[in-house]
């Protein structure tokens, strides 16, 4: 037996010791810094070494891309089976390949998991995924399927590793849900920086300062519920979610359009367009492969006989976008067919700028109220976010499992932009062209501080109406 000192600290131990001394999958959730790939470059030559951990078959490691894995882990994994198991490189180790062969014939290779077709065909013995909250839902699966047993050795199943710091919901999301339901079959860790203890406290918290607290959330935290470019960063479901009662009166719906996921959201709206008015969601939809009347159909068998206005998604509705229609019909009309009225006339959506703005406002006054149990609506507030720090790209989820993230969000930056817009406070009186230059005195800056006169604020002083001078110019204007 090959003994191997190496310093750990914190819950590294308990997590190393998931790894080999059990013999299943583990899921660890844990923050940015706590040594996460350290972790894996010590244990991938101990799986790819025993007999008890690879049965057999190779042992692979896999990152988001090619990049990461040159930068994350190689150099500290062609180290350990260096120093510790007297590989050579060059010779056993392929730095082109990124792989490494043991003497027992075992390969530790290294995969990128945004090339799944390169996964097909591999049978493993270990599937350490690093990283895991940026794979997709298809790489998780075919990560899955090749932990397959050999053929007639059915105790040669493989074991999957993860370890990654969250992201929001995806297919991490549900996978950690799964695992935490079967702990016959998976070990979780779900660990913050503070549980963890194996980050250096004083550098995280001086982050804690810098980055936004969303980031902080998400890296350090291990918050599922935040994203780091989150679009709607004012919303917090422990404050703003409660049940709702249905009053019967006119109801409003906000739809995003999409066949492949269509999305929709019913509300009552109080008092629009005031400083105090709420919208409340009584319920969303995130239906598959569902035309616009089909969405139309189901919000009518929920909402029969009610007076229904309408904030649609206007990117499309002047083409047909129902293929299964006559030439003409568009979205529009289709809504219009069921009793929908359509309240907003533009054709175009507003600006993803200016629906930021005017959703987070809205939320941060408590305008927004949504149903605590509304499953898909939370995904949507919780996880809709940017490419990038920019603000200036929203996601587009392409696994249709979870294009109710960016529809739902759609639908509801779409009707807080129309029904509750920013306003400013204007003077109380009209504005035009060649108004009465003494009402126009009345909206000037500053004009607590101008000289007191008889005839009205900011008006000639009784020097200047004795000497027949009146030393305010009149700023009218003349066709």
């Amino acid at each position: 037996m090959r003994q191997i000192e190496v310093p750990l600290f914190g819950e590294q131990n308990t997590i190393l010791a998931d790894w080999l001394t059990t013999d299943k999958h583990s899921v660890d959730i844990v923050p940015v810094g706590s040594g996460k790939t350290f972790l894996a470059a010590i244990a991938l030559p101990i799986f790819a070494s025993d007999s008890r951990y690879h049965k057999g078959k190779d042992i692979i490691y896999s990152a988001p891309t090619g990049a990461m894995i040159k930068s994350l882990i190689w150099e500290p994994l062609k180290k350990s089976c260096i120093n510790h198991f007297g590989l050579v490189d060059g010779k056993d180790i392929n730095n082109s390949e990124l792989t490494i062969k043991f003497p027992n014939g075992v390969f530790i290779r290294c995969k990128s998991a945004e090339q799944r077709e390169n996964l097909r065909g591999l049978n493993v013995g270990v599937w350490v995924a690093d990283e895991a909250a940026l794979y997709t839902q298809d790489t998780l699966q075919e990560i899955t399927n090749r932990l397959r047993p050999k053929v007639g050795q059915p105790d040669t199943f493989g074991r999957l590793i993860v370890i990654s710091t969250p992201n929001g919901a995806g297919p991490l999301y549900d996978l950690f849900q799964l695992a935490k339901e079967m702990p016959s079959k998976y070990i979780v860790r779900h660990y913050n920086y503070i549980q963890m203890r194996a980050g250096n406290k004083d550098f995280i918290e001086e982050q804690k300062r810098i980055i936004s607290p969303l980031k902080f959330q998400q890296d350090y935290m291990c918050s599922f519920e935040n994203v780091a470019d989150q679009f709607y960063y004012a919303w917090d479901k422990n404050k703003y979610c409660k049940e709702i009662v249905d009053t019967s009166y006119d109801l409003y719906t906000f739809h995003d359009f999409n066949k492949r996921v269509m999305c929709a959201t019913v509300a009552q709206v109080k008092n629009a367009g005031t400083l105090g008015g709420t919208i409340e969601i009584l319920k969303s939809y995130a239906i598959n492969d569902c035309s616009t009347e089909g969405i139309a159909q189901a919000i009518r068998i929920d909402f029969p006989k009610r007076r229904i206005n309408s904030v649609i998604d206007m990117s499309g509705t002047q083409v047909n976008r129902d293929t299964t229609s006559e030439f003409g019909v568009t979205d529009r009309t289709i809504m219009e067919k069921y009793g929908f009225t359509i309240v907003n006339t533009r054709r175009s959506n507003p600006l993803i700028s200016d629906t930021d703005n005017t959703s987070n406002a809205f939320i941060a006054r408590g305008g927004l109220v949504v149903r605590p149990d509304d499953k898909f609506l939370l995904e949507a507030l919780q996880t809709y976010h940017y490419e990038d720090a920019s603000r200036k790209r929203l996601v587009k989820y392409t696994d249709q499992k979870y294009a109710h993230i960016d529809g739902l969000g759609d639908c509801i930056r779409y009707g807080i932009h129309h029904l509750f817009p920013i306003t400013h406070e204007t003077p109380n009186f009209g504005e035009y062209v060649g108004m009465d230059p003494a009402k126009a005195r009345l909206g000037m800056p500053g004009l607590s501080h101008m000289p007191d006169s008889p005839l009205y604020p900011g008006g000639p002083t009784w020097e200047e109406i004795m000497s027949g001078e009146e030393r305010q110019e009149d700023f009218q204007t003349w066709d």
